[in-house]
């Protein structure tokens, strides 16, 4: 008898626990639910290929790669072409001058760079908006022609 109420109760648990995940997926917005999906696939590619100089946290790497800071992000533009194609002149970040430059991701999509900088912009740039992959095509398109 004992085995039965505990196989029932355990079926019941997980039952009711499966209808609070869907029901709490279920009330969020197509909106918020896609911001989340950027934001843990920006924070991933993050780790991939900018984290190793910036660092998981984006402080930078002491006086060898800068952090990431609201200054530097107010140009979202500016932001997609340093990302895709890299910067090869110096930048000065919270008083500090950095001249290492760098690396370009030619390699990286449009929608991998919109998760990046959607990760970026939530974290370090007090923006919870989606950087959409229309805002980087039409960055990248921009900083070709420059």
């Amino acid at each position: 008898m004992l085995h039965f109420f505990r196989v029932s109760f355990f079926r019941y648990s997980a039952l009711s626990s499966g209808f609070l995940f869907l029901f709490f997926f279920s009330c969020q917005s197509e909106e918020s639910t896609k911001h989340a999906q950027y934001v843990a696939e920006g924070y991933t590619l993050f780790q991939t290929h900018c984290a190793n100089c910036h660092q998981r946290d984006g402080k930078g790497l002491s006086n060898l790669y800068p952090a990431i800071v609201p200054e530097y992000l107010k140009d979202k533009a500016k932001v997609i072409c340093w990302i895709k194609n890299g910067v090869n002149q110096s930048v000065t970040v919270n008083g500090k001058t950095f001249n290492r430059p760098m690396p370009a991701n030619p390699a990286l999509k449009e929608l991998e760079i919109a998760e990046i900088m959607t990760y970026m912009y939530t974290t370090w740039g007090n923006d919870a908006k989606i950087t959409t992959t229309e805002t980087v095509q039409k960055a990248l398109e921009q900083c070709v022609s420059n």
